[in-house]
């Protein structure tokens, strides 16, 4: 049962400290709570947690503008981040997780300023068939699920900076990332940041059902969050491990893209890397540990989708 709310808003664009936040509420929410977590990020690409920096990212150009490679603890695809664009994160207990509910604080906020949006596909919302928010969800002791709002976001750096997948661009049917996403304040100039989280919070209120209390980073443990931050910006998180191997194989799903990298010895699977925008990070992350060492012959389609659809483009 949830007996209070929270809201709790970022002092910081600093993308590491925010995640940092961020992952100290997901971990230290009370059971009978839910809080809702807006920020924003400075000049950041966000990756996915199974996701390869390189492949995703033009990190090169990315740190030489002065720009961050932040790499989440949920699934999905990578994103780009500035002061145009304000994130949003709901986290609960999981017996309190309600993701349509969490939606409708969304559609609710933006539907009360005069925006004509939709859910679309595993976890987009949209305007005019183009896409202004993306989520992610992550679940352990604890549920969390957050988003983009694209208000005002500097499409020229995103495109200079994300490097799209061909198959996933093709599978949307168009040719570029920019012309699959659109800006809030396109569609009306007197959108603000400020005016957005107004709205969510009034939305948040009313779905809910109850008055939220404020949350201030003054309230949380300073150490812990300082360790998180370290944390996500250390090199080999954000970068992940860089192997030659000698195989690739690419695929488009409709649970998302997956990209494996392994070596064979014969036909066994000697190494492995799984690279994915699936939003089923868990599974996709322990795969490789499981089917490193099993021969090719040997392999079943006995598990999830996401596991059956892997191990035949394995097989093919």
């Amino acid at each position: 049962m949830i007996n209070r709310i929270y809201v709790i808003k970022a002092e910081s664009y600093f993308p590491y400290h925010n995640q940092a936040v961020e992952e100290y509420l997901y971990e230290t929410v009370p059971e009978d709570a839910v809080i809702f977590y807006l920020w924003q990020n400075i000049n950041t690409v966000f990756i996915g947690r199974n996701q390869n920096a390189y492949n995703e990212c033009n990190i090169e150009l990315l740190e030489k503008e002065n720009g961050f490679l932040a790499r989440r603890i949920s699934g999905g695809g990578a994103v780009y981040h500035d002061l145009g664009n304000l994130n949003f994160t709901f986290v609960s207990s999981k017996e309190n997780y309600d993701q349509k509910k969490q939606n409708e604080v969304i559609l609710m906020a933006l539907q009360d300023l005069d925006l004509d949006v939709e859910i679309n596909g595993r976890n987009d919302m949209e305007i005019r068939g183009r896409k202004f928010s993306g989520h992610a969800y992550c679940k352990g002791k604890n549920a969390l699920h957050h988003g983009t709002l694209m208000l005002e976001v500097n499409q020229e750096k995103m495109q200079r900076y994300l490097n799209v997948s061909l198959l996933k661009l093709g599978a949307k049917e168009v040719s570029s990332v920019r012309s699959r996403v659109i800006n809030l304040r396109d569609l009306d100039d007197e959108i603000t940041v400020k005016i957005v989280k107004r709205s969510l919070i009034d939305s948040f209120a009313k779905i809910y059902g109850m008055e939220p209390k404020p949350l201030y980073e003054e309230y949380l443990d300073y150490d812990t969050v300082h360790a998180k931050e370290e944390a996500f910006s250390d090199p080999e998180w954000k970068y992940g491990r860089q192997k030659q191997l000698s195989n690739i194989k690419e695929a488009r799903f409709p649970w998302g893209t997956v990209r494996l990298e392994y070596d064979l010895d014969g036909t066994v699977i000697r190494d492995l890397d799984l690279y994915t925008d699936s939003l089923n990070v868990e599974e996709m992350r322990e795969l490789p540990e499981h089917l490193i060492g099993k021969d090719l012959k040997d392999l079943k389609e006995d598990g999830s989708q996401e596991r059956n659809d892997i191990v035949s483009l394995l097989r093919g």
